[in-house]
């Protein structure tokens, strides 16, 4: 049998045992020294250039690093599905998360998160985009470069579309500023009065 006619096996008994699951079930065929997987999906509605910058560090749907934070908490949020909840449909709003595999909790059986869940999860991840923009810019900001210009080729660089570049600007900018009200410079203490 080759591993065409192995794939199309596969994937017709998968479709006959999940099509009611079908809305948040991702299937992966990797052949050769790879493992026929399947990920479980749910679905969060984030910032428009969160989605962009998480889909272009983690992918389509998202995965988390094994061990991340991220994971822990969805782990630790995971329930049973109540009966009376429909699994979440895909919608180009939404971004697509893969439960991580967990012995305690395996996805097939506990793939649900609340409102108030969703929204841990939604913290973990504005927490790692903020960290991840204050580490990068922090050093760039050291360079004889205008802040709009350099925020702008970093959303560039991480596949955030120019519209949104101003938001992320303006959400360093806060984070800056909020430690500069207290004392603490972590930037630069002269004023570049020009952005060219």
């Amino acid at each position: 049998m080759s591993y065409l006619e192995i794939y199309f096996l596969l994937l017709e008994q998968i479709n006959d045992k999940f099509i009611h699951l079908k809305s948040n079930i991702y299937i992966i065929f990797v052949i050769d020294n790879q493992f026929i997987m399947s990920h479980i999906v749910f679905y969060i509605k984030l910032e428009p250039y969160l989605k962009q910058w998480l889909h272009n560090s983690l992918g389509n749907p998202v995965v988390f690093p094994p061990q991340s934070n991220e994971n822990a908490v969805i782990r630790r949020f995971l329930r049973k599905r109540p009966p009376e909840v429909q699994p979440e449909m895909a919608e180009d709003e939404l971004t697509a998360i893969v439960i991580p595999d967990s012995k305690a909790k395996p996805p097939q059986y506990y793939n649900y998160l609340g409102k108030k869940s969703q929204g841990a999860v939604k913290e973990t991840i504005e927490d790692l985009f903020r960290a991840n923009l204050w580490n990068e810019m922090s050093d760039l900001t050291k360079r004889d470069c205008g802040l709009n210009k350099t925020i702008a080729a970093w959303c560039e660089m991480h596949g955030i579309d120019d519209e949104y570049s101003e938001t992320v600007r303006q959400k360093y900018y806060r984070m800056r500023t909020s430690y500069s009200r207290r004392g603490i410079f972590l930037g630069s203490l002269t004023r570049k009065h020009s952005d060219e």
